[in-house]
């Protein structure tokens, strides 16, 4: 018997039933037993494919989810670099009041070509003013993004808007999000 050498041996007993061709020898009908080691076959599978998964997860985590994910998102008017008018999205994890957003968020400046109706797509370029975004994570500490794009599925002006986002970071975090933005109306905005 294959564990009177090895007690520490774990075999694994499968019933299987033997076909046994035309013309060979008789078979009674009975299933057969087929014993294999357990500890030869399936541990060393079992260990890659554990290795392979969490190598897998532990990527995806760092590289599209380093922070929080963002629980609330606000549009707004606001003014963009030149003083002229932009549309102006934040993502935060707490609930804002009167358009006072805490850190960490990200916020999102549309500053030309500004959406009267969705779907509409925008572009985030490093050097280019028409789209701006960054992350701050914490207070005068913000990131700029180098990159990313802006999907609106709807935009109603006064109203709300949906949609994804998705941006890219020096350091090459990456932050991505779905929203259903609720408009914030900012009183006495004046811009130029």
């Amino acid at each position: 018997m294959a564990h009177a050498r090895n007690p520490n041996a774990i075999v694994l007993m499968i019933p299987v039933t033997m076909h046994l061709p035309a013309g060979s020898l008789v078979c009674d009908g009975k299933d057969r037993i087929v014993a294999f080691r357990l500890r030869r076959v399936v541990w060393p599978s079992l260990l890659t494919l554990i290795v392979f998964a969490c190598s897998a997860s532990c990527g995806r985590q760092y590289e599209a989810n380093p922070t929080a994910r963002t629980s609330f998102a606000y549009v707004q008017n606001g003014c963009g670099p030149t003083d002229a008018p932009a549309v102006e999205f934040y993502f935060t994890l707490k609930q804002s009041q009167f358009g006072k957003y805490e850190e960490p968020f990200v916020m999102i400046s549309i500053n030309e070509n500004l959406p009267s109706s969705g779907p509409q797509d925008y572009s985030i370029k490093s050097g280019q003013y028409a789209v701006l975004s960054s992350r701050c994570l914490s207070p005068g500490q913000c990131d700029a993004a180098t990159s990313g794009t802006l999907h609106l599925t709807t935009f109603n002006p006064g109203k709300g808007a949906t949609g994804e986002y998705e941006l890219h970071f020096q350091n090459g975090r990456v932050e991505r999000n779905s929203f259903d933005a609720t408009w914030y109306v900012v009183k006495q905005l004046m811009c130029g």
